[in-house]
């Protein structure tokens, strides 16, 4: 006698009842004692009351993630305040120093009247200092010096920066690296030298304040550009003859710091923003006309060296000029 045939499903049993019967019992008697108390089967999910509660529930939530979220720490909002007052002062700064411009023209203006056309060597040699103190500005032909921050600053080795080590990426140009490159034009018998636009004089200075590059007080980005007055060969040659020329070159080989040395027949250099009178006053009533000039004094004030005074030479210490 053949056994009988077996359900080609037989050892699915599981999958077959949820297949047949995907309603548990228990939630079909349920919906049995809901239709012979004359009800719907089921509670519709579309009522009103269930609507709006969720609704409701939706608008607490988006509220609760609204007050949770913060509107900012502490650094930051000190810092975009500190922002704000820089910005705020600069342009106070701005403001002031064309005021200063317009009145050093007319000072100057005045001392020439007063100097007259009898005292000529006298305004050469006045002129002559002010090319050299940062007071006139410069033009001429010369050397123009950019250098950039690497296009990728990722340490490689993790190795230690041995021009700084105040944490940033060997990538970036310090203010050591400008300081280096500015005296070494010096050294190379530049004439005037500026970076963006800064005048470098003996009272100058280049340093780090926080992530930024400061001249004179003045924050710097890059791409830096060093502008020097000098014959464009002699300087060319003597700096590549410098340390700052070979130290140029390693920023560029160990660092990938990009630069470029170009020459001009016309580089600019502007007068030192930093420069001019601290305080002065005119010689009361009773002063014999030899001595009838303006005096100067006051703390950081300076006198006008006699034309008999040897020229003031830029330093070539490490300290920037």
């Amino acid at each position: 006698m053949s056994a009988p045939d077996r359900r080609p499903d037989a050892s699915m049993t599981l999958l077959t009842e949820m297949m047949q019967r995907p309603l548990d019992p228990g939630y079909a008697a349920a919906a049995g004692r809901r239709e012979a108390d004359g009800l719907p089967p089921a509670t519709g999910t579309r009522s009103a009351l269930l609507i709006a509660t969720a609704v409701v529930i939706g608008f607490l939530l988006i509220v609760a993630a609204h007050a949770l979220r913060p509107s900012g720490t502490t650094a930051s909002r000190d810092k975009a305040q500190l922002i704000e007052q820089i910005q705020g002062r600069q342009e106070q700064s701005d403001a002031q120093s064309v005021t200063a411009n317009g009145l050093r023209s007319e000072v100057a203006a005045f001392q020439k009247a007063a100097l007259g056309t009898e005292q000529s060597a006298l305004t050469d040699e006045l002129a002559r200092l002010g090319l050299l103190t940062g007071e006139l500005p410069v033009a001429g032909p010369g050397l123009t010096l950019t250098i950039n921050d690497a296009p990728a600053t990722a340490k490689g080795d993790g190795g230690v920066d041995p021009r700084t080590s105040d944490g940033f990426l060997p990538g970036r140009v310090t203010s050591l690296d400008l300081q280096l490159l500015t005296n070494g034009l010096w050294q190379a018998g530049a004439e005037a030298i500026s970076v963006n636009g800064q005048r470098l004089t003996a009272r100058s200075a280049i340093r780090f304040a926080g992530e930024a590059i400061l001249v004179d007080y003045r924050p710097l980005n890059p791409p830096y550009v060093i502008s020097a007055i000098g014959d464009p060969q002699t300087l060319s040659t003597r700096f590549a003859l410098t340390t700052a020329g070979s130290y140029l070159t390693a920023l560029g080989d160990t660092y990938r710091i990009p630069s470029t040395l170009t020459s001009g027949e016309r580089v600019e250099v502007p007068r030192s923003s930093t420069l001019g009178l601290t305080f002065a006053r005119s010689d009361p009533p009773g002063i014999p006309s030899s001595s009838s000039a303006t005096t100067l004094g006051g703390p950081g004030s300076t006198t006008a060296p006699r034309a008999t005074s040897p020229a003031p030479q830029p330093p070539t210490s490490e300290t920037t000029p």
